[in-house]
Formats: structure tokens, C-alpha cells, sequence
């Protein structure tokens, strides 16, 4: 697998409606998306021009990187896809901090996130309830040796 990632254009909204299905059914996240790609925060994936995957990043997190959404179509999962998205994000963060959030029930990705050496930073309740949300963080520090380890 190729993967491309790429900023997102308005035309590629209705294929990310495609891939995330649910997002057909809350309006406030396409919304959210449509907002993103107007301000260059949003990125697609690609795989043979087919897109498998998209995410979300800005600097409004306390003005640190902060990624607010990775969706990765379930066929193409677990081939790459969120890695080359964070790879973007991480290439793009202008903070000395990239952090992101995800429930203690997503399993996946907190091996994803540990494995890229991101770190729990705090815990918020009351988001959704019974399931907190937790904040994990990564340094340019860590960041710059994983590129190093990986040369």
C-alpha cells in the first residue's frame, strides 16, 4: 500500500461522507469538516486515488498541534493509513506539543498512540458519559528521536 496524504479540497468532502458513514448522521461533524477543509486544517489519505482515510489538525489547543479527528475506513485499517496521517500532523505541528484525545474504550488506538511514543497528559469527565476523555501528548523531543531511531 501507497498511501498519499494530502491537504483536503472542498471536492473531497462528499467521499469523506463515503468513508465515515456516520458522519451522514450527525451534521454538527461534517460541518466541522467542511470548516476544516475551508481553513486547510483538514487532510485525506489516499490509496490509489481512492480515499481511506482523513484527519483533523489545527493549533488552537492552548496554541499547541492538536488532532482532533483521525477516521480510517475499517477495510484499510491496520495498514498504515493513521500513521502516515500523523506523520503529516507531526511534520506540520508549529508547537513544541502535539496532543490529541481519545476515550479509555478505544483500545486500538491508545496502542496506536503508545507506539509513536504519545503520553497521557490529563483525563476530562463528563464528555461522554461513563467513558472520559483522555488527553495524550507527544514532544518534539520524542518526535526527533523516533526520526533519528528510524534512519
Amino acid at each position: 500500500m501507497s498511501v498519499v496524504v494530502r491537504p483536503a479540497a472542498d471536492a473531497d468532502i462528499q467521499q469523506i461522507v463515503r468513508v465515515d458513514s456516520p458522519l451522514e448522521i450527525k451534521l454538527s461533524r461534517r460541518v466541522s469538516v467542511q470548516n476544516a477543509v475551508g481553513q486547510g486544517e483538514c487532510f485525506v489519505a489516499l490509496d490509489d486515488r481512492i480515499l481511506v482515510g482523513y484527519g483533523i489538525m489545527n493549533h488552537g489547543f492552548f496554541g499547541c498541534g492538536f488532532v482532533s479527528l483521525v477516521y480510517v475506513d475499517p477495510a484499510h485499517r491496520r495498514r498504515g493509513v493513521g500513521s502516515r496521517l500523523f506523520d503529516e500532523f507531526e511534520s506540520r505541528c508549529r508547537s513544541s506539543r502535539i496532543f490529541t484525545s481519545t476515550n479509555p474504550s478505544n483500545l486500538p488506538m491508545h496502542r496506536f498512540l503508545a507506539s509513536r511514543c504519545y503520553t497521557l497528559s490529563g483525563v476530562v469527565q463528563d464528555i461522554d458519559e461513563g467513558d472520559p476523555e483522555m488527553f495524550i501528548a507527544r514532544d518534539w523531543d520524542s518526535i526527533f528521536d523516533r526520526a533519528e531511531t528510524q534512519k
